[in-house]
């Protein structure tokens, strides 16, 4: 029995000693639990850096554990904001430095239509009056000849003049020049000597006439209809050459600088995708289309073998020359808010620090902007995730897309928005109508519906069309139909997500316009989402404070938070 127990001390013992070899030297470190160390002050989410808490709870967007935020350096300046690097890489913040030197994209592609050639159009019409019994034309794109025969007419006037000409000829022999003046009667101008020969060889009037074709070409219209009375010049069907047809681009007023007459391009369409057309551009249209914001460019294609058909989709690309010497950042790095574009900058490459500037842009080349002043050859930029960035420094109380904080004055509190309008004391009240649109629109694309939206963006367009801006200077003037004509590219757009797009840049000119309204009769709330427009981040309105998302609708309904209350 002592040897039994022996044994089990032995190996008891043996057991203590291989664990103390095994985890024995291990160190056991403890993370710090204690929310009182200085070196933490607050709580955010990786994904979420908009959220700050003063304790460590769940984010209220994704439910996400928060993190700790390290005190920010104090050399930071009054305008910069530190991020963590956790929500650098989770939100895919990307920067680039920018310098000058030649394009990467040293191009301008513009989309279009083919369209018949207005120069070879022509229209059939009736050559007197009468009734149409029938028409051999029956369809669009049938080619016709001149001179066949295209239908049968009746026509009395006709009658009555081939009547005359019966009637003089009895004295054809003894008044041989009343008889010329009576066959060569107005009314009788189209009937061909044969015709007229056989009339007179029979002594009977023709009642009903062949209809002859006096233009050649595609039929790209038919406007007659059989059994209808029609007057001599009336229209019956309108054709066009295809042997010539023309491109037309859509070039918007930032582009027409690039533009010129007799400029090379290059056409492609995914109708003949790998071939390419080297063409001209032939003419562009002097007059602005100021529904579109757009001026149309044409170029005269050859079409011998009829490929290009009149309302194929083409793209056109030209080279843009003069412009190899310029500092250029790509469209995703630009935060655009009517009079004021905007970049960040990371001063530091080694710190996760940020700082807002305002640049000057220049042209529009690919995809990206010319840079006329605000930032330097060097200097680095955020070119993706810019929104996020700009929400954090909203949370920060820095520079950002809806202030513009003056910190040598902060503490007269000068904050401009980035739309300045000098309102009068009705202003408020008249435009109460537009934000309720606005909500509307809102609302509608937060259930997905297209039809309700484009309806509400109409509303929204036409509440701005009766808003009487004629009091406001031409800078807000400006402003304000920049803001209109953005409600009626949602009205146009044919899916969800462009009108989302759109939406986007109407919400920051609301924000900027409704933050400076007094004595709403309501709170509005201004909420955001970092996740919208590909991680890059949008705000909106809204008169509730619970989160129901315009830019995913049912898919995140409730992904957002508040930033920021107008009252």
């Amino acid at each position: 029995m002592i040897k039994k127990y022996a044994a089990y001390l032995g190996v008891l013992i043996s057991g203590l000693i291989l664990g103390y070899f095994i985890f024995g030297k291990e160190k056991v470190t403890e993370r710090p639990t204690d929310l009182g160390d200085e070196k933490v002050v607050k709580w955010t989410c990786s994904m979420h850096p908009q959220v700050n808490k003063a304790e460590k709870e769940a984010c209220p967007v994704c439910g996400m554990a928060l993190v700790a935020i390290d005190k920010p350096s104090n050399s930071l300046k009054p305008e910069q904001f530190q991020m963590t690097e956790n929500a650098l890489a989770l939100a895919n913040i990307e920067t680039m430095k920018v310098g000058v030197g030649s394009l990467a994209d040293n191009s301008l592609t513009l989309t279009g239509k083919i369209a018949t050639n207005q120069i070879t159009n022509a229209t059939q019409t009736t050559i007197f009056d009468g009734r149409i019994e029938s028409l051999t034309i029956n369809y669009v794109g049938e080619y016709v000849k001149k001179g066949q025969q295209i239908g049968i007419i009746y026509a009395p006037g006709m009658y009555e003049a081939q009547d005359r000409v019966l009637s003089s000829a009895s004295y054809r022999q003894t008044h041989p020049k009343l008889w010329e003046a009576a066959r060569k009667n107005h009314g009788l101008w189209k009937m061909t000597d044969d015709q007229i020969d056989q009339v007179i060889k029979t002594g009977v009037p023709v009642e009903s006439f062949p209809l002859i074709a006096e233009v050649s070409g595609t039929v790209t219209e038919i406007v007659a209809t059989e059994g209808k009375f029609y007057k001599e010049g009336d229209p019956l069907f309108n054709v066009s050459n295809l042997y010539t047809v023309w491109a037309v681009f859509d070039a918007y007023e930032n582009q027409l600088p690039l533009l010129s007459k007799g400029q090379d391009i290059v056409i492609t369409s995914k109708s003949f995708e790998g071939e390419k057309i080297e063409a001209k551009i032939s003419f562009i249209e002097p007059i602005l289309n100021l529904e579109k914001r757009t001026v149309s460019v044409r170029v005269t294609l050859k079409n011998t073998d009829k490929i290009l058909k009149p309302g194929m989709f083409v793209e056109g690309t030209v080279s843009i020359d003069g412009v190899n010497q310029v500092l250029t950042v790509p469209k995703s790095a630009v935060l655009w808010t009517g009079k004021r574009s905007l970049v960040y900058i990371k001063p530091d490459e080694n710190r996760p620090v940020f700082e807002m500037v305002e640049v000057t842009l220049g042209d529009e080349v690919g995809n990206s902007y010319v840079i006329l002043d605000g930032l330097s050859s060097g200097e680095e930029v955020v070119v993706n995730g810019t929104f996020t960035v700009d929400a954090a420094a909203q949370l920060n109380g820095k520079k950002s897309m809806m202030s513009r904080i003056d910190y040598h004055n902060q503490e007269k509190g000068a904050i401009n928005d980035g739309i300045q309008l000098k309102l009068n004391k009705d202003f408020n009240k008249k435009f109460d109508n537009i934000i309720s649109a606005y909500i509307n629109l809102k609302n509608a694309l937060v259930d997905t519906d297209v039809n309700k939206s484009t309806e509400s963006a109409k509303v929204l367009y036409s509440q701005f069309s009766d808003f009487q801006i004629s009091t406001l200077n031409e800078e807000d003037r400006d402003n304000m139909n920049d803001v209109k004509h953005t409600a009626l590219l949602i009205a146009n757009s044919d899916d969800v997500e462009t009108k989302r797009r759109h939406f986007k840049a109407l919400s920051n000119s609301m924000i900027a316009i409704t933050s400076q309204l007094d004595q709403l009769e309501k709170p509005i709330y201004v909420q955001f989402c970092p996740m919208a427009d590909n991680n890059q981040g949008a705000n909106w309105l809204s008169f509730e404070n619970k989160i129901r998302n315009p830019y995913f609708g049912s898919k995140m309904l409730t992904c957002g938070n508040v930033i920021r209350t107008i009252k």
